[in-house]
């Protein structure tokens, strides 16, 4: 749409402009008709945009609870993967000592073994020389042996603690490995749920970039469809104005020359009195009949040069039904006192009355007051009514095209001979004039 700008200075050229100037509301209407469109356009984009905007709205607050579950479930796995290596660490302490306590007792062997060797080869060498008490020889001997096999299953135990702890220490390896795994495994999908809920925030602040665009846009919009409404406003209380004054001022000339032509007529009466009085003929001015103007001839008739145009599309340049002469002007007062709601043309009978643009015919028969009377619908609220017909060549229900004949012109009910016609727009007449060229 281009800058709505201009349509004030439209408008204040419109209203400015001479009073001949001619005024027409139909290339405003179709700026207002594009104006509305777009609007609507508008609206609906507006209205797709916040479908989508909810829509990552929704999957912000999924990511957020995904990433809260996620987060939880890494904390556990943190928390036992911090256990897992404490006990880890204390396994391998206690397998350290162990290590220790081993090489002790085994140490501990080592020497009691040797002293029980060395301490039995001196025994028996001090037996043989000094021929001492046996018994207790033996005893002795018995005492380093039981000695020596406590430290043996010391060791002994010492081994299978040190097994048994290493396979623990195997196993908890393991599980601080899966551990581990599922920790890395955990992040890489905390890191992913951050990766789309950061996509899904930056979409959401496009679109509601977009969104305050198309709103801002759309109350221009509105503002602009507001102006030129109130500009057609305008330039239909002009058009109204100045019909009104042309319709005046038609009066003014239609009673001036009647009373031209009354004083005319009473000029000639006196005239020929004052030669009766004198006893010799009338005057040859006296004898002159007088004539009134003619009124101005409907210049080309309907045709289907309009067939397959829109009806308001011809609002400038639509051809009036029949040929013959404007007798009734539109706003003008009737002889009985009434004012013409349409166009009366003053027509010999049997002239082809033809339909001015497509349409459907809504009716067709006799009116009271008017004669046979057609009245053909063409869409977008506009009809319009063909009157005084001798003949009816259409019926109700029946498509037309432009130019084609609906029947043949006659009389109306008052005996005017010629065609009756009016264009209604909404139920309200409008002045066929107005859409003539």
């Amino acid at each position: 749409m281009k800058p709505f700008l201009l349509l004030s200075l439209l408008a204040g050229a419109a209203l400015a402009a001479p009073a001949a100037a001619p005024l027409s509301v139909a290339p405003h209407q179709q700026d207002l008709q594009q104006v509305r469109q777009e609007i609507d356009s508008l609206k609906k984009d507006i209205a797709q945009k916040q479908a989508v905007k909810q829509e990552a709205q929704s999957a912000i607050q999924a990511s957020e609870q995904a990433l809260q579950q996620t987060s939880k479930s890494l904390a556990t796995l943190e928390q036992k993967q911090s256990s897992s290596a404490q006990q880890l660490a204390e396994l391998h302490a206690q397998i350290e000592a162990s290590q220790n306590q081993l090489k002790g007792a085994r140490k501990r062997v080592a020497h009691v073994l040797s002293r029980q060797y060395q301490a039995s080869r001196h025994d028996a060498m001090r037996l043989m020389l000094n021929a001492g008490d046996p018994n207790q020889t033996s005893r002795d001997l018995t005492y380093y042996t039981y000695i020596a096999r406590a430290q043996q299953q010391l060791v002994g135990d010492l081994i299978a603690r040190q097994g048994d702890l290493e396979a623990m220490s195997f196993q908890l390896e393991q599980e601080l490995t899966r551990i581990n795994s599922l920790s890395s495994q955990k992040a890489q999908e905390k890191g992913r749920i951050e990766q789309n809920r950061e996509a899904h925030q930056q979409k959401l602040a496009a679109l509601a970039s977009e969104i305050r665009e198309r709103q801002g846009k759309l109350v221009k919009l509105q503002e602009d469809q507001q102006r030129l409404s109130s500009l057609i406003e305008q330039i239909n209380r002009e058009i109204e104005r100045r019909r009104r004054e042309e319709a005046r001022k038609l009066a003014e000339a239609r009673q001036a020359q009647q009373e031209k032509a009354r004083k005319a007529a009473e000029r000639q009466r006196q005239l020929a009195a004052e030669a009766r009085r004198h006893g010799k003929p009338a005057p040859k001015e006296a004898a002159k009949p007088v004539k009134p103007e003619p009124e101005p001839a409907v210049e080309g008739i309907a045709d289907t040069s309009s067939a397959g145009k829109a009806f308001k599309s011809l609002q400038g340049r639509m051809r009036l039904p029949v040929s013959g002469s404007i007798a009734g002007r539109f706003g003008t007062r009737r002889a009985e006192g009434t004012t013409w709601k349409g166009l009366f043309i003053s027509a010999s009978p049997g002239q082809p009355v033809r339909v001015v643009a497509d349409g459907q015919v809504v009716y067709a028969d006799s009116l009271r007051g008017f004669g046979n009377a057609v009245i053909v619908d063409h869409g977008g609220n506009y009809l319009t009514v063909y009157t005084g017909l001798s003949a009816m060549s259409r019926s109700s229900g029946e498509r037309v095209k432009a130019g084609e004949q609906l029947g043949s012109t006659g009389t109306l009910d008052s005996g005017e001979a010629g065609l009756y016609f009016e264009i209604r727009y909404m139920g309200r007449p409008v002045n066929p004039q107005s859409w003539a060229p």
